[in-house]
């Protein structure tokens, strides 16, 4: 299909003090689908840029890519990496946290804005638009924290309790983009209850 992804960006911080971070959710993500596409894969080193993994999808080489730039030099990974591979932007999947929609909600799009997001914003400065993206939600944010406080603290009691299922939907929605395309996944992951939201 014309509109399946070749690669995922997943964003993120290195270091273990973001390890746990709502900001990080992106490696989380990454971590939980390199164990199930990969599992005897290991992450190897991208010209001291990133780390990537290769696996088959849909019976072709598809990679994931951990920038480790920190997250506003995200782009810079990025564009090495796709650039080397010769994979266009429409078929690169990058998935990051975003605070406009509440914890727990994902949304797959084919491509927009980068919002309030930093690291978002780099990679589409590298690669420009037409970019699909996976938003994962780790709001609302409280009015009284400021929301650079607020992305890089841990996930409250309850969220972590709701953690493990939400990475598992993400996996599944990011799985489907390689395996069926980003159409066909939008179609399955983007609900509000029972209506699908594009």
């Amino acid at each position: 299909m014309k509109d399946r992804i070749q690669l995922a960006a997943l964003l993120g911080n290195p270091g273990r003090e973001y390890e746990r971070t709502r900001h990080n959710i992106g490696f989380m993500l990454a971590d939980l689908a390199a164990a199930r596409l990969a599992p005897d894969g290991k992450w190897r080193d991208w010209k001291g840029l990133g780390l990537y993994l290769e696996f088959e999808a849909a019976g072709q080489k598809a990679y994931l890519l951990k920038p480790q730039t920190y997250m506003n030099l995200s782009g810079d990974a990025v564009r090495s990496f796709s650039a080397f591979y010769k994979i266009k932007p429409a078929a690169v999947l990058a998935a990051y946290d975003d605070l406009a929609l509440p914890f727990g909600k994902l949304r797959l799009r084919m491509d927009g804005s980068a919002g309030s997001h930093n690291g978002m914003a780099s990679v589409i400065s590298a690669l420009g638009p037409g970019l699909p993206r996976l938003r994962l939600g780790i709001g609302p944010r409280p009015a009284h924290i400021p929301g650079k406080n607020f992305v890089m603290s841990g996930f409250s009691k309850e969220e972590g309790a709701r953690l493990a299922d939400f990475l598992d939907r993400a996996y599944e929605a990011m799985k489907a983009a390689f395996e069926d395309g980003v159409v066909t996944a939008m179609n399955r992951y983007n609900y509000d209850g029972d209506k699908p939201v594009h």
